[in-house]
Order: C-alpha cells, then structure tokens, then sequence
C-alpha cells in the first residue's frame, strides 16, 4: 500500500514541477493555412518566442504569408505579428488565445486596372489549442489555430483562416 501511494505522490510531483516550471525559449514556427476563399492551401513560416510561468505561457511571434484568391486574380502578401496567451490545461497540452496584427499587401492588377493595389493594417483574433513536447533542452510544439480577419478589400472575399502550426523551440 505504501508503494503505491508513494508512486502516486512521486507522479503527481512530477507533472505539477512541470505544470510550474518557468522557462524561455525561441524557435522557428511553420504554419499550414487555409483561408476561407483562397485558392489553395499555404505555408506560412515564421520566428516565435515563448514565456512561460505557473501554468501559463505568452508567445509573441513574427510571421510570413502569401495568399491568391479568385484563380490568382487577387494576390496577398502579409507579415502577421502575433502575441498569444497560453493555458496549460495538462503538462503538455495547452488552450491559447490571442491577437495579431496583419501588415497586409493586396495586389489587384490581374483583374481591375482601375483599382490600386491596397496595403492595410488590421487586427485579428485567433482561439486553438496546442501540445508541447519537452526533449532536454528543446521543446516540440504543434498548435491549431482559427483565426478571424477581416481585411475589407475593394473585393470582398473572405479571408479568415485555420493555421495548423508545428515549431521547434530551443530553451535559453
């Protein structure tokens, strides 16, 4: 009886040491997207860095993605910086929520000469889940992310998103 009480004690001690653990780390993200009108399905690398204490975690993040919607009449550019907040449900999954700004660049001239091309600065909210896997010194993550933007061009098309993300962070 003892035994399995003091196994019990022991595992719970090490998931709640890292529940708790406070630790920094930087690493190269890639981001699979979709948005809701666009042609095709893109990559979107970036640059993210992490804080994390008691249980909860901040990430602010750099990122880069290019966009055709309307069979490549309508292209986009967009540099998103993103800060998002972390909360470790379980050791190594987390709920997160943030917000990003979307320097975007909007490129008609396939379609409308008469239009120029629009470069906007808008806001979006993003809502996912992730998981963190810890492996010495560098830390596996993967996150999926619904991320609601509306950047209100000339042409209306939608350009909310799902980023399916995988990153590799190396603690400092």
């Amino acid at each position: 009886m003892k035994s399995k009480t003091l196994l019990i004690f022991s595992f719970i001690f090490c998931i709640s040491s890292e529940y708790f653990a406070q630790s920094i780390s930087i690493g190269p993200q890639l981001g699979f997207i979709k948005s809701t009108d666009a042609d095709q399905t893109t990559l979107m690398p970036g640059l993210a860095a992490r804080l994390e204490l008691m249980g909860f975690g901040i990430e602010g993040a750099l990122y880069y993605k290019s966009e055709d919607f309307r069979n490549g009449s309508i292209k986009t550019k967009s540099y998103p910086i993103n800060i998002t907040v972390l909360w470790k449900l379980l050791p190594l999954i987390h709920a997160e929520g943030g917000v990003g700004w979307y320097n975007t660049q909007i490129d008609y001239s396939n379609i409308i000469t008469s239009i120029r091309n629009e470069t906007k600065s808008d806001m979006g909210y993003h809502i996912g889940a992730g998981i963190e896997l810890p492996l010495g010194n560098i830390v596996l993550t993967g996150d999926i992310r619904y991320v609601f933007l509306d950047i209100g061009s000339a042409t209306s098309f939608k350009s909310d998103f799902t980023a399916v993300m995988i990153g590799l962070q190396f603690t400092l």
